[in-house]
C-alpha cells in the first residue's frame, strides 16, 4: 500500500489539501480537497477562480496523448467560488486524497 504523502510536520497531510495556480499576472485558480483524516476519503472541494484568471480548469492526470490538456479528469472553474461535491470526486475516480495526489495536477485553458 502506497504511504501517504507527509506535511510539513513529517505526518501524513491534514485536510484541506489546496493546490493554487497563477497566470503570468498574478490572476490565481486554486483546489480545494476536504477529506477525512483518518480514512483519507474525500468528502469534497471548493475551486475558486480570479475574474481574470486566464486559466479555466483544474486537470488531474494525463490524457491519452500522454499531456494534461486531454484528460478527462478535469474541473471547469466558473470565476468565484464553486462548491464540489464528493460525488464527483467518487465519479471520476478520486476516492481518497491518495488517489488525487497520484497523480499530476495543473491548470489549464
Amino acid at each position: 500500500m502506497e504511504q501517504p504523502r507527509t506535511g510539513g510536520g513529517g505526518g501524513p497531510i491534514q485536510t484541506p489539501w489546496v493546490q493554487q495556480f497563477e497566470d503570468y499576472v498574478g490572476a490565481a485558480i486554486r483546489i480545494t480537497v476536504d477529506f477525512d483524516n483518518t480514512t483519507r476519503a474525500i468528502t469534497g472541494g471548493t475551486a475558486y477562480r480570479d475574474a481574470s484568471c486566464l486559466m479555466t480548469k483544474i486537470l488531474i492526470g494525463l490524457g491519452p496523448d500522454g499531456t494534461p490538456d486531454t484528460t478527462e479528469t478535469q474541473f471547469t472553474v466558473p470565476a468565484g467560488t464553486t462548491e464540489i461535491p464528493g460525488s464527483a470526486f467518487s465519479d471520476l475516480g478520486l476516492s481518497t486524497i491518495e488517489d488525487v495526489l497520484a497523480l499530476q495536477i495543473t491548470a489549464g485553458l
